[in-house]
């Protein structure tokens, strides 16, 4: 049930942000600043009884994800006009493209697209990385023919957008392929360059998004279970239990002459803790929760602004 319809306005421009908040859906926090960042993760990891003021609180948390502050976006953004955000009749736009956890950043990235006045547009769809692999689907019992459609439709979709930027933003982590068999990391960097090349035109830059660690529980359930123990629910850094192609992505961005902006170092030290400061940090054990996402909006201002239009 949606609580009310919010818009912002800028003067007498055209700056211009709709969105839906869902009745259950908490406030969200103003951006950190890096030195407030840093403090919280560096200290992150001494938290052992859940903050008296936690946020979101535990029954809010599980549902603490981007589509509760932008309904829009459920259950999936595929089209040039549906998940716009920022300046609408802006001069400039910017494209988010990926799966889940391109979306779960969209806290993060809204703010920034109202404060440099360009056109967000997110372009994401379940389980489907943008990094150009055949996926597996376990439903199907088979390679996600769903997932390779997508892909090439969006490829087509933002060169007709003509975006400034292109923000590449997939979860790399436990992903199988061809028999649900691990891809291996040369196919992943191969498939990230290509995605590049796809998608950059020479007045296109590109930019990679590195990926998260995920937790081996989902957070609100371990939390509910360790109110006195927080520390029992974080995780090392990296995971030891999941496979990843962190450096896969890295490695594909510095071949393809990419930026690769990673978000680990406002989440994890040595050690991911699930609470960070007063905020539960994911909303389940695999995507940062929308409050801390809007949290860390400044430091990705900061990341992002020499790759921004002007």
């Amino acid at each position: 049930m949606l609580r009310h319809l919010a818009r912002l306005t800028a003067g007498a421009g055209s700056l211009v942000v709709a969105f839906a908040l869902s009745a259950s859906a908490a406030p969200l926090p103003g951006p950190g600043t890096a030195a407030q960042v840093a403090k919280l993760v560096a200290t992150a990891n001494r938290i052992e009884v859940l903050p008296n003021n936690l946020v979101p609180s535990l029954p809010q948390a599980g549902n603490d994800d981007a589509v509760a502050y932008y309904p829009v976006t459920e259950p999936g953004c595929t089209s040039r006009t549906q998940c716009v955000f920022g300046d609408l009749h802006g001069t400039h736009t910017v494209v988010l493209f990926g799966d889940s956890h391109a979306l779960m950043w969209l806290t993060s990235f809204v703010p920034i697209a109202v404060k440099y006045r360009f056109r967000l547009v997110l372009l994401w769809k379940a389980s489907c990385p943008a990094t150009d692999v055949s996926v597996w689907d376990p439903v199907a019992n088979s390679i996600s023919r769903s997932c390779n459609s997508y892909r090439t439709a969006e490829e087509g979709l933002i060169h007709k957008l003509n975006p400034s930027l292109v923000l590449l933003a997939s979860r790399n982590t436990d992903i199988t392929g061809a028999g649900n068999k691990p891809i291996s990391a040369p196919t992943w960097r191969a498939g990230l360059e290509a995605t590049i090349t796809a998608v950059r035109t020479r007045t296109t830059r590109v930019a990679v998004v590195g990926d998260i660690i995920p937790f081996n529980a989902v957070l609100p359930d371990c939390l509910a279970a360790n109110p006195s123990h927080v520390q029992l629910c974080s995780v090392t850094n990296p995971n030891p239990k999941v496979t990843n192609h962190f450096s896969d992505d890295l490695a594909a961005a510095k071949a393809a002459r990419v930026p690769y902006v990673n978000p680990q170092r406002w989440l994890c030290t040595s050690v991911c803790s699930p609470v960070i400061g007063n905020m539960i940090s994911y909303y389940n054990n695999q995507h940062v929760s929308a409050t801390y996402a809007a949290f860390l909006s400044g430091v990705w201002a900061t990341a992002l602004r020499p790759l921004l239009p002007r």
